[in-house]
């Protein structure tokens, strides 16, 4: 029987093309002499299939399908062709049983040839595996004779084996509980990921948060998984005990009720998770009622708030029941989670009732200093309308002793009336001044895209200070509009232009450049002149209020303090880049617009 399987699918000749293409030709020639010339005049089926058989000796698989394709050109050829000319009638349905033979043939063939080859693929696994197991029984038997001579070793080893193995017995018990501890404990913790879940669904506070401590008590009843009818948030409040929450099919039927005999005292005086199995046995106790039917049985926690208990979380039941550890656990986190969201509800009060007195502190404060800065607004005006008038009259008086007095008055006397009239001057100056930066604090400045060139070009017409033989202004290059308040935007110029032309050297001709340059979104003005200049550890001083670097020119010292007043409250900045004897570089930015 392992000749015949051998014979079948060890082939002695292995595919080749060459080989192949030879086969092919050989009996395709063979069919055509058998079908068109040896049976010529007579319609075989079977027999014509045979050349098929020849693939199961050589198995290529496209010389038997070449070969079908061959048959079934032959069939046709001859059914359709050759035979009407012989002089047969044409019998087509032997025609499409040749060719149905031919292919149930071939397709067998296939199939053997397939099955053939996993068993061949078999037999040379089985084969390497016999291979395997041969060396492989050579090994053990090489290893039993080396296990033989360390029996006895193991023989010696073997009662530390079975003291150890104790052990590990021993040690595994062990194992197994703490295993089942770690079990019951991921359990546990599983719960507890759901209670908080739960829990957390429950509390999360929306705009309109007045009904969380009913979704508590809501989700209290669903932790407890149909164990529990209903649950309740009660709270202390002058005697009485308050239903603040409550959840479950059928509501109290009253709002309030005696705390002094209700269980909820006896939880909250003990301070400690209680409960009752048959509320009909403890008939003295006050426990929060249905409108419909009785509740038999109740478990309670206490509420605490700053460590004191303040009201209890109580959970009812319709039948007499002892109520579990688990359960125990479950009412006194929720009730801890409870009282601390009733503590930040009342600090939330307490804040809102601050905020409240707040703005109502802050409203009334608000008009005091309002009513306050007019009182001060008016007595500016007043106080300076006083004061500018005795100044006022002072510098007439001594113009007027200078114009009728002077054939009288001698040398001394006149610089005395002249130190008079420029002090009046002078503090005049000082009042207008202050007074302009008063107002400058008071006003809002709404700020308006602004031409700058436009805004220099008219003062500097307007003014002969500015224009030759007296001093000599520039604007150079090109001006951007800015985001300015004009009134503001005009005092600016006009301090910085009258510094300008003031602050040179005697007998020298006034000279000043405007130029303009875009700066990330603002747009920075320069004035560079030729004057004086201004010494490193004094640039910081100059934008302060009454700070007078020299005494030589007449001034107030608010000017540039002004400057940087009036800059700042339209959103700009104001700076200087000087040395002595070199002149000046102040500048001012403002926002482009």
């Amino acid at each position: 029987m392992n000749d015949i399987f051998a014979f079948l699918y060890r082939p002695r000749i292995a595919p080749r093309d060459g080989l192949s293409l030879l086969f092919f030709v050989a009996l395709t020639a063979l069919a055509a002499w058998l079908r068109l010339n040896a049976y010529g005049d007579r319609i075989i089926t079977l027999s014509y299939g045979l050349p098929l058989l020849f693939c199961l000796w050589y198995p290529d698989r496209r010389l038997l399908w070449g070969l079908v394709g061959v048959s079934c050109l032959l069939a046709t050829w001859k059914t359709f062709f050759q035979t009407p000319v012989i002089g047969v009638d044409v019998d087509i349905s032997m025609w499409v049983i040749q060719l149905f033979n031919t292919f149930a043939i071939a397709t067998v063939v296939h199939l053997v040839l397939d099955f053939l080859a996993r068993l061949g693929a078999q037999k040379t696994l089985l084969e390497k595996i016999n291979d395997k197991l041969v060396a492989r029984e050579q090994e053990i038997t090489r290893q039993n004779e080396e296990l033989q001579t360390q029996a006895e070793e193991l023989a010696q080893q073997n009662e530390e084996i079975q003291q150890q193995s104790e052990k590990v017995q021993h040690q595994s018990g062990e194992l197994q509980v703490q295993s089942d501890e770690l079990h019951a404990l991921n359990i546990e913790l599983g719960k507890r990921q759901a209670l908080l879940e739960t829990l957390l669904g429950a509390i999360q506070v929306t705009k309109q948060d007045q009904d969380l401590p009913d979704r508590i008590c809501q989700a209290l009843l669903t932790l407890f998984e149909g164990s529990a009818s209903a649950t309740a948030v009660l709270e202390k409040s002058s005697g009485k005990l308050l239903l603040q929450a409550h959840a479950g099919a059928v509501r109290p039927q009253r709002l309030s009720w005696e705390f002094a005999h209700s269980f909820a005292s006896v939880v909250m005086t003990h301070d400690r998770t209680a409960f009752v199995a048959d509320l009909q046995t403890r008939p003295d106790l006050i426990v929060p009622q249905p409108a419909i039917g009785a509740w038999r049985s109740v478990l309670s926690a206490p509420l605490r708030v700053n460590g004191s208990p303040i009201g209890s979380l109580e959970v009812y039941s319709d039948q007499p029941r002892e109520w579990t550890t688990q359960e125990f656990k479950i009412l006194e986190w929720v009730a801890a989670q409870c009282a601390l969201i009733i503590e930040v509800r009342g600090l939330h009060t307490e804040l809102r009732r601050a905020n409240t007195d707040l703005d109502r502190a802050v409203r009334e404060r608000t008009a005091e200093l309002q009513e306050m800065v007019n009182e001060l607004e008016y007595f500016s005006y007043t106080i300076t309308h006083d004061l500018r008038s005795p100044l006022r009259a002072m510098h007439g008086f001594a113009e007027i002793l200078t114009e009728e007095l002077e054939p009288l008055l001698n040398e001394q006397s006149r610089l005395y009336l002249g130190r008079m009239t420029t002090s009046a001057t002078r503090m005049d100056r000082l009042i207008t001044d202050a007074l302009s930066f008063s107002k400058v604090m008071r006003h809002e400045m709404d700020t308006t895209p602004q031409d700058p060139a436009a805004l220099l070009i008219g003062m500097i017409e307007s003014y002969p200070m500015f224009q030759p033989p007296r001093a000599f202004v520039r604007l150079e290059g090109a001006f951007p509009p800015i985001l300015a308040n004009e009134a503001g935007l005009t005092q600016c110029f006009s301090n910085l232009l009258g510094n300008a032309v003031k602050f040179v050297e005697k007998g020298r001709l006034p000279e000043l450049t405007v130029r303009a340059e875009p700066r990330d979104g603002f747009v920075r003005i320069w004035f560079e002149d030729n004057g004086i200049g201004i010494a490193p550890d004094m640039q910081a001083r100059v934008f302060v209020m009454f700070q007078r670097l020299t005494k030589e020119y007449e001034g107030t010292g608010i000017g540039l303090a002004l400057v940087k007043k009036v800059a700042e409250r339209m959103g700009g900045r104001v700076g200087v880049d000087s040395e002595p004897g070199r002149g000046s570089r102040f500048w001012v930015e403002f926002k482009s617009a």
